[in-house]
């Protein structure tokens, strides 16, 4: 099994750009304002039925051959509590390919450090996990959507429609580690 290394970087709107969107204050007019609010609008998108859903993430090791990105929504992560964690990303590939993942040097990873959320473009891939830098965890609020949940419930991997997962052990034997 090869070790691909991951370097961990900052998350910011520049280098986040082509994965989705940083949730934080932007550098431009706000598309609300009233006497005390700025408040500016994501792009969240989903063709199903919204749903929100509070997450725990456990520590681990910052190790992992996972891979999915989720097709018909715009997953958003919020922070709410623990550990500051990381996420890996890589950019949308072919939506009708669903072996169609990233190399493993076009993939990213975000330091997550509580402070800002991200939203994921659709067909984003992702980590499946966003690994607390220490124990015990970190907490998100999650907005995605129903479908897409009940479908990673029910259905089988490789019939799965709305969601695509690679495993980079089984097809590449490669194991991806974290560097801080």
């Amino acid at each position: 099994m090869r070790v691909h290394r991951l370097k961990v970087e900052l998350l910011t709107e520049e280098a986040f750009a082509p994965f989705g969107e940083v949730l934080e204050p932007k550098n431009r007019p706000p598309d609300y304002k009233s006497s005390a609010t700025d408040a500016w609008i994501p792009n969240f998108q989903t063709d199903g039925t919204t749903q929100m859903m509070v997450m725990t993430t456990f520590y681990e090791p910052l190790r992992f051959t996972m891979l999915e990105r989720h097709l018909f929504v715009t997953q958003t992560f919020l922070p709410t509590v623990g550990a500051p964690s990381v996420v890996v990303v890589g950019a949308p590939t072919d939506p009708t390919d669903r072996h169609a993942a990233p190399l493993p040097e076009e993939l990213r990873a975000f330091l997550l450090d509580g402070t800002k959320g991200y939203l994921m473009l659709r067909g984003t891939w992702h980590s499946m996990s966003r690994f607390p830098l220490y124990p015990p965890s970190s907490g998100f609020v999650i907005i995605t959507d129903e479908e897409t949940t009940e479908e990673l419930r029910t259905v089988p991997a490789e019939e799965r429609r709305r969601t695509h997962q690679v495993d980079y052990a089984e097809k590449h034997g490669i194991t991806f580690e974290l560097e801080l």
